[in-house]
């Protein structure tokens, strides 16, 4: 998640689907072709909106419209699983509405995990790739959230990768599904060691040798980045 930052001269409103709603808290990226993420709010709802309308021109009309629409598409696709963004709407085509997660980030809530939390987080992972959508970015503490009974969500989806769940994308799918399984029990193994077996550190230290290789390193980025050109077509 970009460095928050809210500034109190800004305006605090903002106008999505014909309404205005309060921006209760505003993060922004700070980079010109990452989003500017708001939290807003109309009367209990609350909604998180990935917003390009204020950035330059390459960004408002080609990248942040494809980029939106390609998350908007991995988010319907997940349809249904809990514990994870649903979509709300889509703003001009540049500012993606989805629904908001309670909670934080993980690294910040670690007193709050539980024993179950990863067989949890595990099932959610299980449940992406059965629809056939591979996160692909758990490493990245930002995006699992945990509320306040130590439930995980997964959000940000932007990086993640989607292929047809049949017979012929099923091998691929199971082999790239390793990557979250992985980012997922070494992240139990930082903040849970006390509920980790030695047969999930053997694994995480095997990934992590395995990803240091060069040939292994360029062959995953050349089939995630082929597999979301071909998304985007």
């Amino acid at each position: 998640m970009p460095k928050e930052s809210y500034n109190k001269t800004e305006k605090k409103q903002a106008r999505f689907l014909g309404k205005q709603w309060q921006i209760v808290k505003k993060i922004t990226a700070g980079k010109a072709l990452k989003p500017d993420i708001m939290i807003v709010k109309r009367g209990q709802q609350f909604l998180v909106a990935k917003d390009f309308r204020n950035k330059g021109w390459g960004a408002r009309y080609i990248w942040g419209p494809l980029n939106l629409l390609y998350e908007k598409f991995l988010l319907k696709k997940l349809d249904g699983v809990a514990n994870i963004p649903q979509v709300i709407g889509l703003e001009d085509y540049n500012c993606l509405l989805i629904s908001l997660i309670e909670g934080d980030e993980i690294k910040k809530c670690v007193h709050l995990l539980t024993k179950n939390s990863f067989d949890q987080l595990l099932e959610i992972a299980d449940n992406l790739h059965s629809r056939g959508v591979l996160h692909l970015d758990l490493g990245h503490k930002s995006n699992i959230m945990v509320d306040q009974h130590g439930n995980p969500a997964i959000i940000d989806f932007n990086s993640s990768l989607y292929l047809p769940p049949n017979s012929f994308f099923r091998p691929l799918i199971h082999l790239l599904a390793k990557i979250d399984h992985y980012s997922i029990l070494r992240l139990k193994i930082k903040f849970r060691p006390q509920d980790s077996n030695p047969a999930e550190k053997r694994r995480v230290e095997f990934f992590l040798r395995l990803r240091k290789l060069w040939i292994f390193d360029r062959l995953l980025r050349k089939i995630t980045n082929s597999a979301k050109a071909g998304s985007h077509s």
